[in-house]
Parts: structure tokens; C-alpha cells; sequence
């Protein structure tokens, strides 16, 4: 069977979902060649190409499902500066609630600091600089130099090189919520602020058939009107406009349906997430083979 690349969605924790995917393709020897991903996705992807074992990704998904919450650090003197800064006209501090860097060190440690360039297997993950408001897409794809149809993609860059874990925090930083990340020159956030699942970007780059995994809930009303609950659901809103607005081109869609409640930083719903996306994959796996097959 020819090459194929899979594109994972953005979604928090609901990203889980994306090791269930992949668990049940390995049952078929269907694995991908070539992984791209957003935000969670983003992660999913990153930790695959650095050839992080399933078995491994299996067992860091239980695990964070008990333990994630370790992860969060927020900014505490930014928070408790933010609002004598605000008053008095100072210009405020607070980049973002969390910094991140708990996440980033443990991905760092998933991944042994590789950086993309030296990954065996292909990978693209996007993230946005707020400098230019340009995507910056990072992959080791393209090795005979960039594509005509990449040259095409409006306000995209294309990055070749740089620290695999650092890229993935950058695309996995939700803006007001964690803090935006600096390589290479970009002050980077979240790269579903322009393309929270990247068919376009994979196809510009080259590769002919994607099957796609589209983790977005069904919208639904926020549990309460706290910064984490309004972040969350305004990305969930422009994330879905982008994915109607997008002619993306995938074979396949998969959208898996997960627990109502999984989000951001819901990390207790991450095992029931990925056994979801497992279940639901495994259902529709006969529809996959035979759209792998035929194109």
C-alpha cells in the first residue's frame, strides 16, 4: 500500500482520542507514514514521529488521566501583578495563566530532546506567530525542497529545523491560557488559530492521501463563565468556522464521539477518550481499508 499521512485535530484532552486511532490501526498494520497534527493533535504527533512506542503512548494517556493536573503551573506573580498593573496603567506582565513548561519538560523527556529535523519518520506540526500572524509549519517533509503548492499557501511558513518538544508546546499553547512560546525569532501560539486540523498543509507539502481525525465536540453551552471555560469554548467556536471554511481534501474522516465534558484541561476524561477513539476507529475500519486501497 502507497504511503499515507494522518492529520490529527486540536482539542485538549479530548486529543487522547488520537492514540486510540492509532492503537487500532496498528491492529491492522495500517500505521501511517507520515503524521501531522494541531494543539493535542500537535503532541500526538510529535511523541509518534519521534517514534515513541504505542505501547508507551498507551500508558502515558492512563497515566495523565490520574496525575495531569502535575502539569499545571501557573504564573503566580504574573496573576497577582495583574491587576495593580492594570489599574495604575502599567503595561501588564501575565503573558498567559500557565507557563507551560511543566508540560514542555515532560515532553521533552518523551521525545530525548530530539529536534525535527533528525526524526526518522515525517512529521508537520503548525503553530501561529503573533508577530506576523503568519502559520509557521514545522516538518522534515520536503526533503527535495519546498513544493510549488506550499510556495501557494498564503500567510504559511515553512521551518525545517528546530527542537521537537519546544514545537509542540508552541502548537499546543492556547492563547490567555498558557503562555506563547519563542523559537526561532516567532512568539508562538496555538496553531488552531488558523488550522486546527492541517489536511491543507499536508497535501501542500506533498503528500497525496490523508485520513483525517477531527476530534470537535458539538458545541455546547459553557459550564460557567470562568477565563478557562470562555477560552475554551471561543477556540471550540473558531475552530469549527475554520474546519467549515476549509475545502481539505482528506479520503477519510473520522469524528470520533467522546464523553460530553472532555475539554481543555479536563485530564480525567483522557483514557475514556482514547478508548473511544479505539472503538470508534475499529468500527469504521472496513470504510478505511477501502479508502486507503482505492486511492
Amino acid at each position: 500500500m502507497p504511503d499515507y499521512g494522518i492529520a490529527f485535530a486540536g482539542g485538549g484532552t479530548r486529543g487522547a482520542a488520537h492514540v486510540g486511532v492509532l492503537l487500532a490501526l496498528e491492529e491492522e498494520g495500517l500505521l501511517p507514514d507520515i503524521a501531522a497534527g494541531t494543539s493535542a493533535g500537535g503532541i500526538v504527533a510529535g511523541i509518534y514521529g519521534a517514534g515513541v512506542d504505542l505501547g508507551m503512548m498507551k500508558e502515558v494517556v492512563q497515566w495523565m488521566s490520574r496525575h495531569g493536573k502535575r502539569f499545571l503551573d501557573p504564573d503566580i506573580i504574573g496573576i497577582i501583578k495583574l491587576l495593580p498593573q492594570f489599574f495604575t496603567g502599567q503595561e501588564v506582565s501575565l503573558t498567559g495563566l500557565l507557563k507551560g513548561n511543566r508540560l514542555m519538560h515532560f515532553l521533552c523527556q518523551l521525545t530525548e530532546g530530539a529536534a525535527i529535523e533528525e526524526l526518522t519518520r515525517k512529521v508537520l506540526i503548525p503553530a501561529v506567530d503573533l508577530k506576523s500572524g503568519d502559520t509557521i509549519a514545522f516538518t522534515n517533509l520536503m526533503e527535495g525542497g519546498i513544493t510549488d503548492a506550499a510556495r501557494r499557501q498564503e500567510n504559511v511558513r515553512w521551518e525545517r529545523k528546530g527542537q521537537l518538544c519546544e514545537i509542540m508546546m508552541a502548537s499546543a499553547s492556547v492563547p490567555a491560557v498558557f503562555q506563547p512560546r519563542r523559537i526561532n525569532g516567532y512568539c508562538m501560539v496555538d496553531g488552531g488559530v488558523t488550522n486546527n486540523l492541517p489536511v491543507d498543509l499536508l497535501m501542500a507539502a506533498g503528500v497525496k492521501r490523508v485520513l483525517a481525525v477531527d476530534i470537535g465536540a458539538d458545541y455546547k453551552t459553557p459550564h460557567d463563565t470562568s477565563i478557562l471555560e470562555i477560552a475554551s469554548h471561543s477556540f471550540s467556536i473558531m475552530s469549527r468556522e475554520l474546519k467549515e471554511c476549509r475545502s481539505s481534501g482528506e479520503i477519510f474522516l473520522l469524528k470520533p464521539e467522546l464523553k460530553t465534558g472532555a475539554g481543555l484541561l479536563t485530564f480525567e476524561y483522557m483514557e475514556s477518550c482514547m478508548e473511544e477513539g479505539y472503538h470508534y476507529t475499529k468500527r469504521w475500519m472496513k470504510l478505511i481499508k477501502h479508502a486507503l486501497e482505492s486511492r
